[in-house]
């Protein structure tokens, strides 16, 4: 029984600091853009700028119509 005057005031700051956590990051708009990094390995390293949503579609279509020996058809 002793315990659990240990593990309750450790669960509750667990949680107090996992919500603070979200809050901080949310606030800080680190949900904004999941995207980008997910499209970054496959531009080169020296690119500083994240590409156009544009951009990242006619790079896959190039990518695509490389692998299938046909020229992307641009619309």
């Amino acid at each position: 029984m002793e315990l659990f005057l240990v593990l309750i005031p450790v669960t509750v700051a667990l949680v107090a600091l996992s919500l603070w956590a979200f809050v901080w990051s949310a606030r800080h708009e680190q949900f904004d853009d999941l995207d980008r990094q997910a499209y970054s390995i496959l531009f080169d390293e020296d690119e500083n700028k994240a590409p156009e949503p544009e951009t990242l579609n006619d790079a896959a279509a190039q990518g695509a119509a490389r692998s299938t020996g046909q020229e992307a058809h641009r619309g």
